[in-house]
């Protein structure tokens, strides 16, 4: 008899932290509802004959792809085989995974390795939101979607220091360093205070208006956004600090409900991380325009992008919607949707 499960896992949009988070700086992350989903459906075999077989449909880049045992097994070794060159300086992070079922792939063998699959069919079906990609932690979204669902369907008590340990590693390959603020974002939901040595902290919701504004997809990966600030900022570098400080004037901000605090220090944030060179030129005119104004303010969310003119989603603070100006640029928006509930999974009827 076949088991079926569904995972939601929202979305995550960094309100400050990017890039400094892995320079011990606290970051604030909050769950927003743009869920990806996970169908996965698992067939016992019916001889102890047949082999584990992997079925994979990636609606978002309509694709369908099957797997069998030892072709995925083997697809895992050259993907840590060309890890392992990147740790050595050999290779580029971006070739690391070199498609988009890579991903999933590594994210089953990372399962596979502590716990073992289930011999059997695994059909598994994996759609995002129409953002994904563009800097709101879609890998994340779809690591802990999967393995979620694979704890259910195992019937495995769920530990979130396990589950955020796997999510990470695999994270690692695809970004080149996780922080792990992704996936504990979009697994925990809310607004989380997220610093490297510290315990994680839940921050109350507040009602302030925000939009999400899509500058598009950014030409550079995040892991070569990472890696060319780490080779033009270490970790001593001044900057790091001001990243500090900002990150606890916002959090000081958001916790008193103090919209012009918030805003003034929104503006910082942006400064700095044009400073770190993040954000296109374009996108740097778009940003300068909505913070002329005292009623609103706007920074580039996620990693940016060191090449082009497109730097993915652009978080601004106001009471209004920046349709006039979204369109002189051609920028889609949204309004921003808080969710205050992480990943969930639950049986498929």
């Amino acid at each position: 008899m076949p088991m079926k499960t569904l995972c939601h896992t929202p979305a995550k949009l960094i309100l400050t932290g990017e890039h400094a988070v892995l320079f011990g700086a606290p970051a604030l992350s909050m769950a927003i509802d743009l869920p990806t989903q996970c169908h996965m459906t698992f067939t016992p075999h019916t001889s102890p004959q047949d082999q584990t077989c992997l079925e994979i449909e990636l609606s978002d880049f309509n694709q369908k792809l099957k797997y069998p045992l030892s072709a995925w097994q083997e697809r895992v070794i050259q993907i840590e085989t060309r890890y392992a060159l990147y740790e050595k300086h050999a290779l580029s992070i971006q070739s690391v995974l070199q498609q988009p079922v890579d991903l999933i792939l590594l994210t089953l063998q990372q399962f596979h390795n502590t716990y073992r699959l289930r011999p059997g069919h695994w059909q598994i079906k994996i759609q995002s939101h129409p953002l994904s990609g563009k800097g709101l932690g879609s890998s994340a979204s779809v690591i802990i979607s999967i393995l979620q669902s694979l704890f259910f369907q195992h019937e495995l008590p769920l530990t979130e220091v396990e589950l955020l340990s796997m999510a990470q590693q695999v994270e690692s390959h695809q970004h080149g360093s996780s922080s792990g603020l992704d996936p504990t974002t979009v697994l925990k939901g809310g607004l989380l205070r997220y610093q490297q040595g510290s315990p994680l902290q839940q921050l109350q919701s507040q009602n302030f208006h925000g939009w999400i504004i899509d500058t598009g997809a950014p030409e550079s990966t995040t892991g070569q956004a990472v890696n060319q600030v780490h080779r033009a900022f270490n970790h001593q570098h001044a900057i790091w600090i001001e990243f500090k400080k900002v990150a606890h004037l916002i959090e000081q901000a958001w916790q008193t409900s103090d919209a012009e605090q918030l805003r003034d220090a929104i503006k910082h944030n942006q400064q700095l991380l044009e400073t770190i060179g993040v954000v296109p030129p374009t996108v740097q005119r778009f940003i300068h325009t909505l913070n002329q104004s005292s009623e609103s303010a706007a920074k580039l969310c996620g990693a940016g992008s060191v090449s082009g003119e497109k730097a993915g989603i652009v978080l601004c603070i106001s009471q209004h919607p920046p349709e006039t100006l979204c369109q002189e640029y051609g920028y889609e928006y949204y309004p921003l949707k808080f969710s205050e509930k992480g990943s969930q999974c639950e049986m498929d009827l």
